[in-house]
């Protein structure tokens, strides 16, 4: 029969979901029926009791993870019989979240196979405690699974089903730049970044880079292409590409059946002419490269990045000559750094003449190492529930000041402008001791949105799009988002391993029959 999946994403108009697609695509694979919505504009309770889905599944980050909280305790409360699922990133470096009274099951790392195996067993009505990569809420206990091995093949997961977005907004269909992926996994250790904390679920096995077939990458981007329109390509996994017998593979095939620019990221310091003139001829446009910090300590010492600045620049320098845009990302207010250190890497952007300079203020996600690190060196109270939604906004961090505070996070508002107008560099110093303000704001967005439409990824605007984008930098919307619920206070439960659990101890405590009981009530349910 197949259970009913809703997946609700906040901010669906943004980037693509492509974790929950991925999910959603082995789903539909396995015979259950899937469904997306955003929230902005919708009732979501209404749309809840109009489908009537079996399990509601929230992939959630850091900072977001509050609203999600929030939304899944409303629909619990009023839906007893759904199964909430919440996974992504925040989850899987914070399993204890599944102690919110609104979440039953959480999902740490790769989540197709374990929704798979979740949902079917909630079909068959069978024990669902002791599944690989979940922890399960029931009857009062909450039971913790490990890690289940790695898939090496990619290839065998079904293509990110898109038209699942296409279907509950066409406007989604004719966005001219889309997403994919032609990795996982990351062999390096940068404190910030999500990777090491993987390995630390996964084991070493995450550091062997997965890595899908050219041929399987160019059939979904065609395929995507017959959907809608597409400008430009975006890849998203940490790093790109890794070997140059790939890259040449790729580069035939995206060449003759695709022909359109892409985007990807790499690391800077790994490149080599060979390999920056295959990303140029195999139709590169611009590469995302980690600056980070022009402090080599801190680069090494905080963020664990094992780099040679000299290699940076020299990778950064060989991308500007083959032409390909170069799209620096950096990390302003880094635990022991100050503003001197954040305004020398304004500087080393200039002098590498990146085209756009992006920046994000340093935020200690947990299960990160700079987590531990800020936390153990004072720079963090440890206190994960002041994360904001975005790092665009403020830092959480402790500084020596509050005037080193407000001065940084300015600095970062208008990095980007100054990176390219360095002539007006006197004078946006000077504003640094500004109160935060909505101009600042207001230049960070629409540098943005400028920048990206016209150098970084150049792509066609219909007018619909033109003033949606317009509005985004005075932080106007399509719609407004009344999904707004708070967040209810953790209830802590005793946690069991479940791999304890024998089949006559699953059976024996009635664990199976109620399973089984709830699941012909569920098919009657008076949802209302």
């Amino acid at each position: 029969m197949g259970r009913r999946v809703l997946f609700i994403v906040k901010e669906i108009d943004g980037a693509e979901p492509l974790g929950a697609l991925y999910v959603a695509g082995c789903l539909r694979q396995a015979g259950h029926e899937v469904r997306f919505i955003g929230t902005r504009g919708v009732d979501v309770l209404a749309e809840v009791a109009a489908w009537r889905p079996h399990v509601v599944a929230f992939g959630a980050t850091t900072g977001l993870h509050r609203y999600y909280l929030g939304l899944a305790h409303a629909i619990k409360q009023r839906f007893a019989s759904i199964v909430t699922l919440f996974g992504g990133p925040h989850p899987t470096y914070y399993p204890e979240v599944i102690f919110s009274p609104g979440i039953d099951v959480i999902c740490q790392g790769e989540g197709e196979d374990a929704a798979v195996e979740l949902c079917d067993a909630l079909d068959r009505g069978d024990d669902h405690r002791a599944i690989k990569d979940l922890w399960v809420k029931l009857d009062g206990v909450v039971y913790r699974n490990g890690p289940r091995p790695l898939r090496r093949d990619l290839d065998e997961i079904p293509f990110a089903p898109r038209e699942l977005l296409y279907e509950y907004d066409d406007l989604l269909r004719r966005r001219p730049l889309k997403s994919f992926t032609t990795n996982r996994g990351c062999p390096f250790p940068c404190s910030y970044c999500f990777n090491p904390s993987l390995v630390d679920h996964y084991g070493s096995s995450w550091k062997k880079v997965r890595i899908r077939s050219p041929a399987k990458v160019v059939e979904e981007i065609v395929s995507v292409q017959r959907q809608g329109p597409l400008d430009v390509v975006g890849f998203r996994e940490s790093i790109f590409v890794y070997s140059k017998a790939w890259l040449r593979e790729f580069g035939e095939l995206f060449r003759s059946e695709v022909r359109l620019p892409y985007y990807c990221h790499l690391r800077a310091d790994t490149l080599d002419d060979e390999m920056v003139e295959l990303l140029a001829w195999s139709g590169c446009h611009t590469v995302n490269v980690g600056i980070e910090t022009a402090s080599e300590r801190i680069a090494n010492e905080v963020l664990h990045r094992n780099i040679k600045m000299e290699r940076l620049k020299r990778g950064v320098r060989s991308l500007k000559r083959a032409g390909i845009v170069v799209f620096a990302d950096n990390i302003l207010g880094i635990p022991g750094g100050t503003l001197a250190d954040d305004l020398a890497t304004l500087a080393l952007n200039i002098e590498l003449d990146v085209d756009y300079a992006a920046a994000t203020l340093c935020t200690p996600y947990p299960g990160t190492k700079l987590a531990d690190y800020a936390v153990a060196n004072g720079y963090f109270s440890g206190d994960f529930e002041s994360i904001h939604e975005s790092y665009y906004t403020e830092s959480v961090l402790t500084f020596s000041s509050a005037r080193e505070k407000r001065r940084i996070e300015n600095l970062h508002k208008v990095f980007a402008v100054a990176a390219a107008l360095p002539a007006l560099l006197p004078v946006w110093k000077r504003l640094l001791d500004l109160p935060p303000n909505d101009f600042f704001y207001a230049v960070f967005r629409s540098w943005y949105l400028v920048a990206h439409f016209t150098d970084v990824m150049p792509r066609r605007m219909d007018l619909e799009h033109a003033i949606e984008g317009m509005q985004s930098i005075f932080g106007v919307f399509r719609g407004s988002d009344e999904n707004q619920f708070t967040a209810p206070a953790p209830r802590p439960l005793p946690v069991v391993d479940a791999e304890t659990l024998g089949e006559s101890a699953c059976k024996s405590d009635g664990a199976l029959v109620s399973l089984r009981r709830n699941k012909r009530e569920r098919e009657v349910s008076d949802v209302r």
